[in-house]
């Protein structure tokens, strides 16, 4: 019985395709971050969102907690895209990876 292919949904494609496209230049290109907004509710422990109000105010909640949930959404979509890449080529030898972990040593 042969595994199917893991394949990202159309919603997770277009992002893909749209965190792409980005300029390695400008990673502001990257998942827009400016545009129509939507006014959305999200409950968050309260330490959490004083040490964000202390950091950088009231004004900027909103921009710092919507580059932080872009962050996030990139760093999903790299995990499902490994994912993918795993399931079609399988993993990676134990060689390769200690060539990367010796070549970047501090990440």
């Amino acid at each position: 019985m042969s595994a199917e292919p893991l394949l990202p949904s159309p919603a997770i494609r277009a992002a893909m395709e749209q965190f792409l496209a980005g300029s390695p230049d400008d990673p502001d290109r990257r998942l827009r971050l400016v545009g129509k907004a939507r006014k959305v509710s999200v409950s968050m422990p309260e330490d959490l969102t004083a040490a964000v109000q202390q950091r950088v105010g009231r004004g900027e909640f909103s921009q710092y907690v919507t580059e932080a949930v872009a962050r996030q959404l990139e760093l999903d979509l790299l995990d499902e895209l490994a994912a993918a890449l795993e399931a079609d080529h399988g993993p990676l030898p134990d060689e390769a990876l200690h060539e990367a972990r010796t070549s970047w040593p501090d990440a």
